[in-house]
């Protein structure tokens, strides 16, 4: 047998000991277990099997098994590999020598009686053993060690031998110590201190060889390298938790509180200005770089906080792409609905639209290119942001930090990590902490509330006592600024939009008043006296002298120029302003002419001159016919939103496991009722369930009956023998005769 034949059969000897018995151990199990099996691994009951029988064939596939493997904790997943290196039956005695004794007895019995319910272990009349398709899954290195010594054909060296090794023999033993243990050999000839010593080990037949020339470590070596170990005794305890004590929780909660709620009016902000002027979408989908920062110096936040609150509000369908020919992001219909919403109804949404958010943007540049774009899109995510989450709230009322939440993930879940997943971990909690889930790095009670529920729920009931209380008055003071001591609402919050820009939040938020500010205002129509009154009305203050002439001066500027609709006209009562707007080449496009000293027209519409004159920085006001001021309301867009086809999902409770077993139970008593020419019928299985019954019989050296559908269409019954299963086809003999079958005429299969 060739090196590479030994290494790919090295861990098949223990399954070839005992018979098939891996359904019997299924068929045995209590009713209560197998829907312990099922709530393990749901993908056994998805779709629902004919019988028990079934439940094993699946069980039993390299795609169900990796599923299984994959869910695996650092401790469970080392026990794993731990039992598919001795010889069975699998024992906590024998796991013992192994792994140390790090942990105790009663805990690896407590882990191979787990690895028992996931199915991942069988049990026969001498006891556990590993499942055959566990093998195939770990690879041929199970806890980075490699086959015996004696499949190798490789010698194994005395510990007074290895310990006089030479130094440069001990430092490449070193690096393969915790594996893998294949190296690939030096040249001929090469004279480097690592080709050195491995002359010294092949010269000494310690390294075993495949047919490609590489070296492999035997797994007494590596043993003896590890100290007698399989695995570190890092792999068996999880890691600890050291966090940053927290101020407590009502101070978490008081600043959770006050991020959604800052959270909450960048997010109308943000709405507001998309509606007014809506961004264009890029001809490969998502938002442009010098939309997105021109969206951010709209709301004073930096790119990537606008990139959050864009893909946030995305994810709640608030904003869409409007379907036009030049598409643009702009509101959906339900933006109109979450205005009118309570806060805390408004964040729950929010929340929960990033709780269940498959957008990821810990894998965006720091320009934003991509920002709503299809590359954001990545599914895992969501599972790994609600465990990033929870493994937080494992520090109480305390901050952990980011690397020991990665080492939690990292022994939780060792086989489903992406490779950034540091990267990962810091948006979201980065994110959790501007949502308001956290509060200074420790979960907050919403946040708690967060990683338990189902549903939307009772999300803003939890948030409810925390966010800051509503206003509907500001504090004017004389350095034209405006105090508003908690979340605005109201017409007042509207106004404060339109007149003033925000300088700082926190409890209280400033708003200043400036010349552009108050352009900005007037430009929606809102004359001097309107504006004055409605901030007298609002401000627990008198208006500042300050801030009045500040209002009526630019009131004056703004409106010398009128616009109207006889074409469009323009008037004002100073010749040398029209003069001027005539000589700007940025106007040209106006077409605008002269009729009368103080009178310009022009054939666009009322509403473009309005648009580009304001763009230019031309202040003015629209009129009617008579010559009345018109408040302008500019038109905020639309769009439906497109929610993703729901997927029927029926969720796997108790009821619903139980109402599974119970047909199980009933297909086995029926399959057994159905003899056929004295021998129970076939099960009809589909081609990837009959690869792993073939596949399973081939390495136990056990025949299997299979219903084969010959070239005329005629189902023969035979027992097949099969041996070795590759592309699509088995090939093993009929009585005596070799014969390759293809997968996918075998209309079912059985042990014999």
């Amino acid at each position: 047998m060739s090196a590479r034949a030994r290494v790919s059969t090295a861990y098949l000897w223990r399954m070839r000991e005992s018979p098939r018995s891996y359904a019997d151990d299924l068929r045995a199990r209590s009713d209560s277990d197998l829907a312990r099996l099922l709530g393990l691994r749901p993908d056994l009951a998805r779709p629902a099997p004919a019988d028990v029988s079934g439940v094993a064939a699946r069980a039993a596939t390299l795609a169900s098994t990796g599923r299984a493997v994959d869910a695996l904790d650092r401790r469970l997943l080392s026990v794993l590999e731990a039992a598919v290196l001795v010889r069975p039956p699998v024992t906590a005695a024998a796991l013992i020598t192994l792994l140390g004794d790090t942990i105790g007895t009663r805990e690896l019995e407590e882990s191979l009686t787990d690895l028992w319910h996931r199915a991942l272990l069988w049990r026969d009349e001498q006891g556990l053993r590993p499942v055959s398709a566990v093998l195939d899954t770990l690879g041929p290195h199970p806890a980075g060690l490699g086959p015996s010594a004696a499949d190798l054909g490789a010698t194994v060296l005395p510990p007074d031998v290895l310990a006089d090794a030479p130094p440069e023999v001990h430092a490449v033993l070193g690096v393969l110590t915790w594996g893998p243990p294949v190296v690939e050999a030096p040249p001929a000839g090469a004279r480097t201190r690592s080709a050195d010593a491995v002359r010294w080990l092949r010269g000494r037949g310690a390294l075993g060889e495949t047919e490609s020339g590489a070296l492999i470590v035997p797994r007494e070596l590596g043993l003896t390298l590890r100290g007698g170990r399989s695995h570190p005794a890092t792999d068996l305890v999880p890691p600890s938790l050291e966090s940053t004590p927290a101020p407590g929780r009502d101070h978490v909660n008081a600043v959770a509180g006050g991020a959604a709620a800052e959270l909450l009016a960048h997010a109308d902000e943000l709405l507001a200005v998309l509606a007014a002027d809506p961004a264009p979408v890029l001809k490969g989908g998502g938002l442009g770089v010098r939309d997105l920062r021109s969206l951010a110096r709209g709301i004073d936040v930096g790119a990537a906080h606008a990139a959050f609150l864009v893909e946030l509000l995305a994810s709640a369908q608030l904003v869409a792409d409007d379907g036009e020919l030049e598409p643009h992001f702009v509101p959906t219909a339900d933006y109109d609905d979450w205005r009118q919403e309570p806060p805390a109804q408004q964040w729950a949404r929010l929340a929960w639209a990033w709780w269940t958010s498959t957008r990821t943007l810990h894998r965006l540049p720091r320009s934003g290119a991509g920002t709503l774009g299809p590359d954001l899109t990545w599914p895992p995510v969501r599972a790994l942001r609600q465990e990033i989450v929870r493994r937080t709230g494992l520090g109480g009322d305390h901050a952990p930090a980011a690397d020991d939440v990665v080492a939690l993930l990292r022994f939780a879940r060792p086989r489903r990590l992406p490779r950034d997943i540091g990267d990962l971990v810091g948006v979201v909690l980065d994110e959790a902490g501007r949502l308001g889930v956290t509060g200074l790095g420790a979960l907050s009670d919403a946040g708690r509330v967060l990683a338990e529920a189902s549903s939307v729920g009772d999300l803003g009931d939890a948030i409810h006592p925390h966010l800051p209380t509503p206003v509907e008055h500001v504090i004017l003071q004389g350095d034209l600024t405006a105090v508003a001591p908690g979340p605005l609402t109201g017409p007042l919050a509207e106004i404060l939009r339109l007149s003033a820009d925000v300088e700082s939040r926190g409890g209280a938020t400033v708003h200043r008043f400036s010349p552009a500010s108050i352009t900005r205002a007037l430009d929606r129509g809102w004359t001097a006296d309107e504006l004055i009154d409605a901030l007298t009305t609002g401000s627990l203050t008198p208006v500042p002298q300050a801030l009045d002439y500040l209002v009526r001066d630019e009131a004056r500027r703004h409106g010398q120029v009128r616009i109207g609709a006889a074409g469009t006209y323009l008037r004002t009562d100073d010749p040398a302003r029209l003069a001027e707007l005539l000589a700007r080449p940025d106007l040209a496009l106006l077409r605008l002419s002269r009729i009368a000293p103080t009178v310009l027209v022009s054939p666009v519409e009322p509403a473009v001159v309005h648009e580009v004159l304001r763009d230019a920085g031309v202040g003015g006001v629209a009129e009617t016919a008579s010559g009345e001021t018109v408040r302008v309301q500019r038109r905020e867009r639309r769009t439906v939103s497109r929610p993703a086809p729901a997927v029927a999902h029926t969720p796997l409770t108790p009821e619903v496991t139980e109402e599974i077993v119970r047909r199980l139970r009933e297909g086995e008593a029926v399959a057994a009722s159905r003899p056929v020419d004295g021998r129970a019928a076939l099960p009809h299985t589909d081609p990837t369930t009959a690869l792993a019954i073939l596949r399973e019989a081939a390495a136990d050296q056990v025949p299997v009956w299979i219903g084969y559908a010959g070239s005329s269409g005629q189902i023969e019954r035979v027992l097949f023998h099969p041996e070795t299963t590759e592309g699509g086809r088995v090939t093993g003999t009929v009585k005596g005769l070799r014969r390759v079958l293809s997968i996918h005429r075998i209309t079912g299969a059985a042990p014999a």
